[in-house]
């Protein structure tokens, strides 16, 4: 047999001829000792229960917030203090029952944004109320940087600040003006220490100059022309914030944003999907580290998809809940860090889960694990394939039930993967039997071949390597 290089970095989008791979609840890990390969292939974590949000109506979280104390969240109308088991400390209620919403925390004021009015939250006394009418009623966003509180004036280029560490008092004199560009404000956030302002069509960075009667001026020279294509598609990842940018030409791309520097993450291919879409203003996002991999995890809830960035390789792949073979999204919708955990909540249901590696369904719902290979090829000339051998990690099947004698399943396509073959299933190995060998045999004469496999047994998922046996017929 011959070691081919099956699985590569690419992801199919604008041309099946060019690439036709796919990754999808899995993640590239590059091994640094190349001691059996040097790219191993693992499943991503599954979702833990942990509780359910007791709320009027079982509806999706609105909002999160981690702190080392409690975890904040809101509900239908419902904001809540909770411990670690789900268990009300405090409670609250808005003025409004749908949207996301934006929390920001200081040592002991926990601030909310509803895209109505601005609540303010005292852990200390448990108490809740609705903020002054200085605050800027309508903002969808709320940061803490520098000491001060900060939320935009909708539909404006202002932003308002709060007095010094008091979320409490907001001044009507205490604001300021994106300067840059001349286009609208659409949230505000925080980056190792600076204020960051997303526009429609322009990111700016201002700083704490200790200047009153608000603090912040502008870095003039730290501009950028990202506009911000999806309000919650940014998520705090790596010491960084990736969000869904709109350039001034009009395409939405992934950027990241690291110091001041801004820099484009998403393929050509994961561009061409993404336009695709009729809309992308509603990406949300979520983010997680499983181990040294931080996780940027973006879902469009109109196009059903679920697109899965590792900042610690560059690369994408997709995520998805349940065994269905057409793409859907992943029911993560909304992610905090709360008492050394990250905690997921569900886009359908007031549920709330933990992620672990050693879990193998989403809270029940199957895992579906896929890989398609790149094209495998020689100088275009006809091939005959006689087997094809994939090394995993094999043997573990489950004491019983499903996946207690676990299959992964090979298609292969000989036109650019437009058409596959029927599915062909083999065993990885019952509970110990590690000498398990996964190998598929007769595949016939091609000038091109990909292959397509897929495992939906909830048992771990590790892929080393794969081997050919592969020999030149005449044309």
């Amino acid at each position: 047999m011959k070691l081919v290089q099956l699985f590569g970095y690419g992801v199919a989008g604008k041309s099946y001829a060019v690439t036709r791979q796919r990754r999808l609840n899995c993640y590239y890990e590059q091994r640094q000792d190349s001691d059996k390969t040097q790219m191993a292939i693992y499943g991503t974590p599954g979702l833990v229960f942990k509780f359910s949000v007791a709320t009027p109506f079982s509806t999706p979280i609105r909002g999160f917030l981690g702190t080392q104390s409690a975890l904040y969240l809101i509900a239908y109308n419902q904001f809540q203090s909770v411990n670690a088991t789900g268990g009300v400390l405090a409670s609250g209620t808005l003025n409004t029952t749908a949207g996301i919403c934006s929390l920001a925390f200081n040592s002991n004021q926990v601030v909310i944004a509803d895209g109505a009015n601005g609540y303010l939250f005292l852990p200390a006394s448990n108490s809740f109320s609705l903020l002054p009418a200085a605050f800027p009623n309508g903002a969808r966003t709320v940061t803490f940087v520098a000491s001060f509180f900060v939320a935009e004036q909708p539909g404006t280029q202002q932003f308002f600040v709060s007095n010094a560490n008091d979320g409490s008092i907001w001044s009507g004199l205490a604001f300021a003006s994106a300067s840059s560009y001349s286009d609208n404000i659409l949230a505000v956030d925080n980056l190792s220490g600076n204020l960051v302002i997303f526009s429609q069509q322009h990111m700016e960075f201002w700083q704490n100059i200790g200047a009153t009667p608000q603090p912040f001026a502008p870095i003039l020279s730290a501009a950028n022309e990202f506009g911000l294509a999806a309000l919650f598609s940014r998520g705090h990842v790596n010491q960084s914030i990736i969000f869904l940018a709109q350039t001034r030409e009009g395409q939405v791309q992934f950027v990241q944003v690291t110091g001041f520097n801004a820099a484009v993450v998403s393929t050509p291919d994961i561009d061409s999907i993404i336009n695709g879409f009729s809309t992308t203003s509603d990406c949300v996002a979520l983010t997680y580290e499983t181990d040294y991999h931080k996780m940027y995890q973006a879902s469009f809830p109109t196009a059903n998809r679920t697109f899965l960035y590792d900042t610690t390789t560059g690369l994408w792949s997709e995520a998805q809940t349940g065994a269905s073979v057409a793409p859907t999204r992943h029911i993560g919708n909304l992610s905090a860090y709360f008492a050394g955990q990250a905690i997921i909540s569900d886009y359908q249901t007031n549920q709330v889960y933990t992620l672990s590696p050693t879990a193998y369904t989403d809270n029940g719902a199957t895992i579906a694990r896929e890989v398609i290979t790149r094209h495998i090829l020689s100088d275009f000339n006809r091939v005959r394939i006689s087997q094809v051998y994939l090394d995993m990690e094999t043997g573990v099947g489950l004491a019983s039930g499903q996946g207690s004698d676990p299959q992964i399943m090979l298609q292969y396509s000989k036109d650019n993967g437009r058409t596959w073959s029927g599915e062909r299933w083999v065993s990885i190995g019952m509970m110990g039997k590690y000498l398990t060998r996964v190998l598929w045999r007769r595949f016939g004469s091609t000038r091109d071949a990909t292959f397509k496999f897929r495992m939906t047994d909830p048992v771990k998922f590790v892929i080393t390597n794969g081997a050919l046996k592969i020999a030149e017929r005449p044309t």
